[in-house]
């Protein structure tokens, strides 16, 4: 008896694959995509307001970017919702656990940061993922105002692969002048590397590895624009529902519901800042698209695995929440 065919992550999103109806919901950020305090600080406004939302169903907030959310519709078995704003909305449909692509995803492809930049290609030696050619655009530190460009020597380098709380399959590349991690999406990698570029003295020159690397500003199909904007939208239905679900599990522990409040307050403007430089995104959203894709794994992952607050985190939320409270008590 032949098994049946399972359709990729993207071909849900697209309604395409065995299986797969076209209105058919689908699904990830990550905590890991976005550890930095200064990013935690320029979200706690907006999670601010978002919790209080949570106290009211009447109050909702709509973040830059986001979903208007849907009115009708729960998650499957629970009981009546509070309604939290923007990419919090109410729910329409179950929580879904998508799976995050495999290496084979990216294999033979010539991935581009922004869609024009810098550029990488993976290949395999064995069962090892490897990086084949390597070349990185940057700023030119001889000549001010000019461009650089290195061709990085010593290919095939070596990847060794990373721990990762959100889902995603995530790998260290061996690169001693640019050490920088990356996480596999569909057909791309986003790329982290703590806020800092690489400065590659011996070729005086300066690049920032930082972003999504993907599909290439030549390889973007322009009859694709109208079906790629509305599978991003199907996502984020995902990830409202996913949200929504992981919400209600931990609404009880407030360091942990705090934290993934705060977490999905922030993302909108995240995924804005990382696509903002991409090829094409206003007419395409090929980031936004990967990036929402990204943020349903990860919340998928949490869903299934727990969510676990990383180092400092816990004390951080814990001072925001006693400096809220201490408000309060000197209002009454």
């Amino acid at each position: 008896m032949r098994e049946k065919p399972v359709p990729t992550f993207s071909q849900r999103a697209l309604g395409q694959g065995p299986g797969c109806g076209r209105g058919m919901a689908i699904a990830m950020l990550t905590s890991g995509f976005r550890t930095q305090a200064a990013r935690r600080a320029r979200t706690f406004v907006a999670a601010a307001f978002i919790v209080a939302g949570a106290a009211s169903a009447s109050a909702q907030l709509v973040l830059p970017g986001a979903v208007t959310p849907t009115p009708e519709g729960t998650v499957a078995g629970a009981a009546k919702k509070k309604n939290l704003g923007g990419e919090m909305g109410a729910a329409a449909g179950p929580a879904i656990m998508p799976k995050a692509p495999t290496e084979d995803a990216i294999v033979g492809k010539t991935l581009k940061r922004d869609g024009e930049g810098s550029a990488i290609e993976f290949s395999r030696a064995g069962a090892e993922l490897q990086v084949a050619k390597l070349t990185l655009v940057g700023d030119d530190l001889r000549r001010s105002g000019e461009a650089c460009r290195v061709e990085v020597a010593g290919t095939p380098l070596k990847l060794t692969a990373r721990e990762s709380d959100n889902g995603l399959r995530r790998y260290q590349i061996a690169f001693p002048a640019c050490p920088f991690a990356f996480s596999v999406l569909d057909g791309a990698i986003l790329v982290t590397n703590e806020g800092k570029a690489c400065e590659l003295k011996e070729a005086g020159c300066r690049a920032d590895p930082e972003g999504l690397w993907g599909m290439g500003a030549d390889e973007i199909d322009p009859k694709k624009g109208e079906e790629m904007l509305g599978a991003r939208a199907r996502v984020e239905k995902t990830v409202r529902n996913n949200f929504r679900e992981l919400y209600d599990r931990n609404k009880k522990e407030k360091l942990i519901r705090n934290y993934i409040v705060k977490e999905q307050a922030g993302f909108s403007s995240w995924r804005e800042e990382v696509c903002r430089s991409y090829a094409r995104e206003p007419d395409f959203g090929y980031c936004a698209l990967r990036l929402t894709e990204a943020r349903a794994i990860a919340l998928g992952a949490q869903l299934a695995s727990g969510v676990k607050l990383p180092p400092g985190v816990a004390e951080e939320i814990a001072a925001e929440i006693a400096k809220k409270d201490a408000k309060k008590d000197a209002k009454k």
